[in-house]
């Protein structure tokens, strides 16, 4: 492979250098960089904790498996993809303020330290709603109690509070009511 040289005065030289940010080989023989650092707040990576699978601790991002201890090449493969599709879920990119706004508001944090601090916030506060909801329950009908813990059983985690059931009114009037609807043929 043969070597270019290009004359760092030339036309061509200075116009490679006003792209550069830093000294490399095109901002050789006294050029500078014409392009200097410049902070950018976007795009910007956002992170949200999650539950590692198969695990009760918390995460932002799952490292690949090992290679070793699979049955079979397959199987390591879906593990390396699981694993890319945790860490694909647990991180966001915005492009603008209003994004990185809208973002925060939904649960996503700018470092995954913060993110995983929201999170155990998050988890005690809905704990602590869940204890006092259990708290309460002690004051419940026999009935209500039943309901309870059958919405329990099929829910995963704490419930901070135990859906409203629907009350089944029966439509109409009651039998033998003296209230009769006007008759507007008779007049």
């Amino acid at each position: 492979m043969s070597t270019i040289l290009i004359n760092p005065g030339s036309v061509s030289a200075i116009e490679e250098a006003k792209h550069e940010q830093h000294q490399t080989l095109k901002t050789l023989g006294g050029l500078k960089p014409g392009n200097p650092y410049v902070y950018r707040p976007y795009p910007a990576m956002l992170y949200k904790a999650d539950h590692l699978p198969g695990s009760g601790k918390w995460a932002t991002a799952m490292a690949p498996p090992r290679n070793f201890g699979f049955q079979s090449s397959d199987d390591w493969d879906r593990a390396c993809q699981e694993a890319a599709q945790f860490t694909k879920n647990c991180q966001l990119i915005v492009n603008d303020a209003t994004a990185h706004k809208k973002a925060r508001e939904e649960g996503w944090r700018d470092t995954p330290d913060e993110a995983m601090e929201f999170r155990a916030k998050l988890d005690k506060i809905i704990g602590d709603a869940a204890a006092e909801r259990n708290w309460e329950d002690r004051r419940m009908t026999d009935k209500a109690k039943t309901e309870s813990d059958q919405i329990q059983a099929d829910t995963f985690g704490h419930m901070p509070e135990i859906p409203a059931q629907p009350i089944k009114r029966r439509g109409g009037r009651p039998k033998g009511s003296k209230n009769k609807p006007k008759d507007d043929t008779a007049a």
